[in-house]
Protein backbone atom coordinates (compact mmCIF):
# COMPACT_ATOMS: atom_id res chain seq x y z
CA UNK A 1 0.00 0.00 0.00
CA UNK A 2 1.50 3.59 -0.57
CA UNK A 3 0.77 5.97 2.09
CA UNK A 4 2.41 9.68 0.79
CA UNK A 5 3.79 11.82 3.62
CA UNK A 6 0.28 14.06 4.19
CA UNK A 7 0.83 16.56 6.88
CA UNK A 8 -2.60 18.53 6.47
CA UNK A 9 -6.01 17.71 4.96
CA UNK A 10 -5.42 20.54 2.41
CA UNK A 11 -2.35 18.86 0.41
CA UNK A 12 -3.78 15.52 1.11
CA UNK A 13 -6.71 16.73 -1.41
CA UNK A 14 -4.03 18.17 -3.63
CA UNK A 15 -2.04 14.36 -3.42
CA UNK A 16 -5.42 12.97 -4.69
CA UNK A 17 -6.44 15.55 -7.47
CA UNK A 18 -2.63 14.76 -8.85
CA UNK A 19 -3.41 11.49 -8.97
CA UNK A 20 -6.94 11.74 -10.83
CA UNK A 21 -5.12 14.02 -13.20
CA UNK A 22 -2.47 10.88 -13.58
CA UNK A 23 -4.38 8.47 -14.24
CA UNK A 24 -8.04 9.57 -15.81
CA UNK A 25 -8.65 10.04 -19.39
CA UNK A 26 -11.15 9.02 -21.81
CA UNK A 27 -10.29 5.44 -21.21
CA UNK A 28 -11.19 5.36 -17.66
CA UNK A 29 -14.02 4.95 -15.20
CA UNK A 30 -14.15 7.12 -11.84
CA UNK A 31 -16.27 5.71 -9.22
CA UNK A 32 -17.13 8.39 -6.50
CA UNK A 33 -17.87 8.34 -3.07
CA UNK A 34 -20.06 10.36 -0.31
CA UNK A 35 -19.58 12.16 2.71
CA UNK A 36 -17.67 15.24 3.98
CA UNK A 37 -14.20 14.32 3.46
CA UNK A 38 -14.07 14.07 -0.81
CA UNK A 39 -16.54 17.18 -1.22
CA UNK A 40 -13.62 19.80 -1.08
CA UNK A 41 -11.69 18.13 -3.48
CA UNK A 42 -14.69 17.21 -6.03
CA UNK A 43 -15.06 21.29 -5.18
CA UNK A 44 -11.33 21.76 -6.72
CA UNK A 45 -12.15 19.71 -9.32
CA UNK A 46 -15.16 21.18 -10.84
CA UNK A 47 -13.60 24.40 -10.53
CA UNK A 48 -10.43 23.89 -12.13
CA UNK A 49 -11.66 21.85 -14.92
CA UNK A 50 -9.29 19.65 -15.76
CA UNK A 51 -10.54 15.98 -15.36
CA UNK A 52 -11.09 13.22 -18.12
CA UNK A 53 -13.00 10.73 -17.72
CA UNK A 54 -14.94 8.39 -20.39
CA UNK A 55 -17.35 7.57 -17.20
CA UNK A 56 -18.57 8.04 -13.86
CA UNK A 57 -20.52 6.44 -11.36
CA UNK A 58 -20.99 6.24 -7.31
CA UNK A 59 -19.18 3.92 -4.92
CA UNK A 60 -22.51 2.78 -3.08
CA UNK A 61 -25.68 5.28 -2.23
CA UNK A 62 -28.65 5.91 0.29
CA UNK A 63 -31.34 4.49 -1.15
CA UNK A 64 -34.26 6.42 -1.45
CA UNK A 65 -35.88 9.19 -3.94
CA UNK A 66 -33.88 10.14 -6.50
CA UNK A 67 -31.89 13.42 -5.18
CA UNK A 68 -33.20 12.82 -1.60
CA UNK A 69 -31.66 15.28 0.73
CA UNK A 70 -28.88 12.05 2.33
CA UNK A 71 -27.91 10.90 -1.23
CA UNK A 72 -24.53 10.76 -2.26
CA UNK A 73 -25.38 12.40 -5.61
CA UNK A 74 -27.09 14.94 -4.49
CA UNK A 75 -23.84 15.77 -2.56
CA UNK A 76 -22.02 15.56 -5.77
CA UNK A 77 -24.23 16.94 -7.48
CA UNK A 78 -23.59 20.41 -5.26
CA UNK A 79 -20.25 20.37 -5.93
CA UNK A 80 -20.70 20.77 -9.72
CA UNK A 81 -18.33 18.49 -10.59
CA UNK A 82 -21.03 16.12 -12.20
CA UNK A 83 -22.73 18.69 -14.46
CA UNK A 84 -18.58 19.28 -15.21
CA UNK A 85 -18.12 15.62 -15.89
CA UNK A 86 -20.89 15.16 -17.89
CA UNK A 87 -20.23 17.61 -20.90
CA UNK A 88 -17.65 15.61 -21.71
CA UNK A 89 -18.78 11.80 -20.36
CA UNK A 90 -21.22 10.12 -19.12
CA UNK A 91 -22.99 9.81 -15.66
CA UNK A 92 -24.31 6.99 -14.22
CA UNK A 93 -26.39 7.22 -11.07
CA UNK A 94 -28.33 4.62 -9.03
CA UNK A 95 -30.71 5.89 -7.64
CA UNK A 96 -33.83 5.60 -10.19
CA UNK A 97 -37.26 5.59 -8.67
CA UNK A 98 -37.33 1.73 -8.47
CA UNK A 99 -37.31 -0.78 -5.05
CA UNK A 100 -34.31 -1.27 -3.48
CA UNK A 101 -34.12 -4.36 -4.93
CA UNK A 102 -34.48 -3.58 -8.20
CA UNK A 103 -32.10 -0.83 -8.39
CA UNK A 104 -29.61 -3.05 -6.91
CA UNK A 105 -29.78 -5.53 -9.72
CA UNK A 106 -29.80 -2.54 -12.20
CA UNK A 107 -26.51 -1.52 -10.41
CA UNK A 108 -24.95 -4.69 -10.79
CA UNK A 109 -25.96 -4.38 -14.44
CA UNK A 110 -24.47 -0.90 -14.58
CA UNK A 111 -21.09 -1.74 -12.88
CA UNK A 112 -20.63 -4.97 -15.13
CA UNK A 113 -20.87 -2.81 -18.11
CA UNK A 114 -18.56 0.07 -16.88
CA UNK A 115 -15.75 -2.67 -16.17
CA UNK A 116 -16.30 -4.33 -19.20
CA UNK A 117 -16.17 -1.44 -21.81
CA UNK A 118 -13.30 0.84 -19.97
CA UNK A 119 -10.23 -0.64 -19.59
CA UNK A 120 -9.14 1.45 -16.57
CA UNK A 121 -11.22 1.66 -12.97
CA UNK A 122 -10.37 4.28 -10.45
CA UNK A 123 -11.76 4.35 -7.28
CA UNK A 124 -12.34 7.38 -4.40
CA UNK A 125 -12.93 5.75 -0.91
CA UNK A 126 -13.27 7.28 2.70
CA UNK A 127 -13.01 4.67 5.97
CA UNK A 128 -15.47 5.53 8.50
CA UNK A 129 -14.61 5.18 12.65
CA UNK A 130 -16.17 1.99 12.49
CA UNK A 131 -14.11 0.61 9.48
CA UNK A 132 -16.53 0.70 7.07
CA UNK A 133 -15.68 1.69 3.46
CA UNK A 134 -17.79 1.63 0.78
CA UNK A 135 -21.37 1.38 1.87
CA UNK A 136 -20.23 -1.88 3.20
CA UNK A 137 -21.16 -2.01 7.14
CA UNK A 138 -19.53 -4.28 9.93
CA UNK A 139 -21.42 -7.07 11.29
CA UNK A 140 -22.39 -6.03 15.45
CA UNK A 141 -24.84 -7.37 18.10
CA UNK A 142 -28.24 -7.47 16.35
CA UNK A 143 -26.64 -6.76 12.75
CA UNK A 144 -25.38 -8.99 10.23
CA UNK A 145 -24.46 -7.55 6.82
CA UNK A 146 -26.18 -9.98 4.36
CA UNK A 147 -23.07 -8.28 1.76
CA UNK A 148 -20.16 -10.56 3.43
CA UNK A 149 -22.24 -13.66 2.54
CA UNK A 150 -22.27 -12.74 -0.86
CA UNK A 151 -19.49 -13.53 -3.40
CA UNK A 152 -20.58 -13.30 -6.89
CA UNK A 153 -22.07 -10.11 -7.02
CA UNK A 154 -20.94 -6.32 -8.03
CA UNK A 155 -23.19 -4.64 -5.85
CA UNK A 156 -25.70 -5.42 -2.85
CA UNK A 157 -28.20 -3.96 -0.55
CA UNK A 158 -28.66 -4.26 3.10
CA UNK A 159 -31.62 -2.56 5.56
CA UNK A 160 -29.80 -1.23 9.03
CA UNK A 161 -32.91 0.33 10.37
CA UNK A 162 -31.94 0.56 13.69
CA UNK A 163 -28.13 1.79 12.85
CA UNK A 164 -26.48 4.91 11.07
CA UNK A 165 -26.22 3.06 7.81
CA UNK A 166 -30.37 2.60 7.01
CA UNK A 167 -30.97 1.38 3.58
CA UNK A 168 -27.68 0.89 1.47
CA UNK A 169 -26.44 0.18 -2.05
CA UNK A 170 -23.01 -0.25 -2.39
CA UNK A 171 -20.51 -1.79 -4.43
CA UNK A 172 -20.07 -5.75 -2.95
CA UNK A 173 -15.98 -6.36 -2.44
CA UNK A 174 -15.84 -8.01 -5.51
CA UNK A 175 -16.11 -4.90 -7.56
CA UNK A 176 -14.11 -3.24 -5.48
CA UNK A 177 -11.41 -5.73 -6.31
CA UNK A 178 -11.83 -4.87 -9.96
CA UNK A 179 -10.78 -1.67 -9.37
CA UNK A 180 -7.35 -0.52 -11.01
CA UNK A 181 -6.78 2.38 -8.64
CA UNK A 182 -7.78 2.85 -4.84
CA UNK A 183 -7.64 6.03 -3.74
CA UNK A 184 -8.21 5.99 0.03
CA UNK A 185 -9.38 9.42 2.13
CA UNK A 186 -8.80 9.86 5.83
CA UNK A 187 -8.39 13.14 7.29
CA UNK A 188 -8.31 14.14 11.31
CA UNK A 189 -7.38 12.51 14.36
CA UNK A 190 -11.05 10.78 14.46
CA UNK A 191 -9.69 8.38 12.13
CA UNK A 192 -6.75 7.55 13.73
CA UNK A 193 -7.72 4.43 15.65
CA UNK A 194 -9.71 3.12 12.64
CA UNK A 195 -6.19 3.51 10.54
CA UNK A 196 -4.62 1.76 13.02
CA UNK A 197 -7.16 -1.13 12.84
CA UNK A 198 -6.90 -1.71 9.28
CA UNK A 199 -3.29 -3.19 9.56
CA UNK A 200 -4.30 -5.54 12.43
CA UNK A 201 -5.32 -9.18 11.86
CA UNK A 202 -9.10 -10.07 12.17
CA UNK A 203 -11.91 -10.41 10.21
CA UNK A 204 -13.31 -8.05 7.75
CA UNK A 205 -16.97 -8.68 8.83
CA UNK A 206 -15.51 -6.92 12.13
CA UNK A 207 -14.09 -3.90 10.20
CA UNK A 208 -14.37 -3.54 6.38
CA UNK A 209 -11.14 -1.36 5.75
CA UNK A 210 -8.77 -4.81 6.37
CA UNK A 211 -9.71 -5.22 2.99
CA UNK A 212 -7.66 -3.08 1.60
CA UNK A 213 -4.59 -4.66 2.93
CA UNK A 214 -5.37 -7.87 0.95
CA UNK A 215 -3.02 -9.26 -1.46
CA UNK A 216 -4.00 -7.92 -4.64
CA UNK A 217 -5.86 -4.88 -3.38
CA UNK A 218 -2.66 -3.39 -1.06
CA UNK A 219 -0.67 -3.12 -4.13
CA UNK A 220 -3.18 -0.94 -5.66
CA UNK A 221 -4.60 1.07 -2.95
CA UNK A 222 -3.05 4.81 -1.99
CA UNK A 223 -3.95 6.01 1.59
CA UNK A 224 -3.83 9.61 1.56
CA UNK A 225 -4.40 10.74 5.24
CA UNK A 226 -2.54 13.38 7.84
CA UNK A 227 -2.56 10.77 10.23
CA UNK A 228 0.80 9.03 11.27
CA UNK A 229 0.20 5.00 9.97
Amino acid sequence: MEIPKILTPRRGMEAAKELLYKNCNHRAVLFLSGGTTPRPLYEALAKEKILKVGAVSLIDERYGDIMHLDSNQKMIAETGLIDYLKENSRFYPVLEGKTQKETTKDFDDTLRILFNSFPKSIGILGIGEDGHIAGIAPNRKGFTNPIFADKISLAGFFNDRLGVFRQRITQTFLSLSKLDLIIVLAFGTKKQKALELIFTNGPVEEFPARFLTQDGISEKTVLITDQKV
